[in-house]
């Protein structure tokens, strides 16, 4: 089930992408890790970040070193260069 959903948010965040930002830059933040997250998740990252795993959780996890797709990287790199303009933590 827990695949099902990772997989849902991650067809969910391609496609709206990261233009529905909140108005509150640390709220952005939020939004831009969790996207960002929802994308290694569905490559069945093991995270090592307390808050992600609890989140994601590495039940179905099997790599440290996931493999994208060109579409997938390009939003990666998106979600990163927005990450840095706000200075994300």
């Amino acid at each position: 089930m827990k695949k099902f959903y990772v997989a849902t948010l991650s067809l969910t965040a391609m496609l709206i992408g990261s233009s529905t930002f909140a108005a509150d830059p640390a709220q952005e933040c939020k939004k831009l890790q969790d996207d960002y997250n929802v994308i290694y998740a569905s490559k069945g990252f093991c995270f090592k970040d307390p808050e992600a795993k609890a989140k994601f959780g590495n039940d179905n996890c099997f790599t440290s070193k996931p493999k994208f797709s060109d579409k997938e990287q390009q939003k990666l790199d998106q979600i990163a260069a927005r990450q840095k303009e706000l200075n994300c933590k």
